[in-house]
C-alpha cells in the first residue's frame, strides 16, 4: 500500500517541537452488511498515547504569501481544513506576537453536519472575535432541506471575494476531495466576470475579460492553489 499523506494542522512559530493532524476515523458499512475501516485512519486511531510511530516530513504545496497583508481565501472541506488551521494559527502568531499587519483572512469550510463536524468550530469563532478571520463562511450540507455547498456560501460573499481576491491581490487556497473544484472555480470565475464589469477594474478594461485564462494566470502567480485527492 503506498503511504497515506496527512496535512500539518499547526504552525512551526505557534508548536515548534511538535506537529497537529486532523483525521478523521473513516468506517462504513459495505452492500453486503459487512464493517470496512480506512487502514490507515483506523491504524492510528488504535493507538495507545505515547506509542512510537514512523513518520516522515516534506513540503507542501500550501504555502502563505510573502507578505503578511496579503489577503489569503480558503476552501477546506472535511479534514482539508488541516493547512489552512496552520495558516490561521501564522497569521494570529503575526499579528499578536509579533505585531504585525495582517490581511483579509476569509475562511470558507464544508461538511454535513454541524453537530458532528464542525472541526475546530470554536477555534474559528475565536479567531473571529479576535480579528484573525475576517469571514467565516460555514456550509453544512445536510443541516436543513436543501443541501447547501461551500461554492454557495463563496457565492453569497462575491463582493467580499472581488476585493480580498482581485483588488487586493490576495491568493486563494483549496483543500479536500476533488468534487467541488469545478464549481469553487466557477464562482472565482464569476467574480471575476463581475470584477471586469465594474467602473474601476482591475482586469478587463473593455469589460471583457476570459475568466479561465485569468484563473490560469493566477495559478501561475502561485494565487491559485489546490490540494485535492
Amino acid at each position: 500500500m503506498k503511504r497515506r499523506e496527512y496535512s500539518i494542522a499547526s504552525s512551526q512559530h505557534v508548536t515548534p517541537n511538535s506537529v497537529s493532524l486532523l483525521i478523521v476515523t473513516v468506517g462504513w458499512v459495505d452492500p453486503r452488511g459487512r464493517d470496512r475501516f480506512g487502514q490507515a485512519t483506523r491504524y492510528l486511531n488504535g493507538l495507545k498515547v505515547g506509542a512510537p510511530v514512523t513518520v516522515s516530513v516534506k513540503p507542501s504545496v500550501m504555502k502563505l504569501p510573502t507578505k503578511s497583508t496579503a489577503p489569503i481565501l480558503m476552501a477546506g472541506l472535511g479534514t482539508g481544513l488541516a493547512p489552512f488551521r496552520a495558516f490561521i494559527q501564522e497569521r494570529a502568531y503575526q499579528k499578536q506576537v509579533l505585531g504585525q499587519e495582517i490581511g483579509e483572512v476569509l475562511l470558507y469550510m464544508g461538511s454535513r453536519h454541524q453537530r458532528e463536524e464542525y472541526l475546530y468550530g470554536e477555534e474559528w469563532e475565536a479567531y473571529q472575535d479576535a480579528g484573525i478571520i475576517t469571514l467565516l463562511g460555514r456550509a453544512f450540507s445536510r443541516d436543513q432541506p436543501q443541501k447547501i455547498y461551500i461554492q454557495d456560501r463563496m457565492r453569497q460573499t462575491l463582493k467580499e471575494i472581488r476585493e480580498a481576491y482581485l483588488k487586493k491581490e490576495g491568493s486563494f487556497y483549496l483543500c479536500g476531495p476533488t468534487w467541488p473544484v469545478p464549481d469553487v472555480t466557477a464562482v472565482l470565475q464569476e467574480a471575476i466576470e463581475v470584477e471586469a464589469k465594474a467602473p474601476d477594474a482591475v482586469v478587463g478594461k473593455d469589460g471583457k475579460v476570459n475568466s479561465m485564462r485569468e484563473i490560469e494566470t493566477l495559478k501561475d502567480a502561485g494565487r491559485y492553489v489546490l490540494e485535492v485527492y
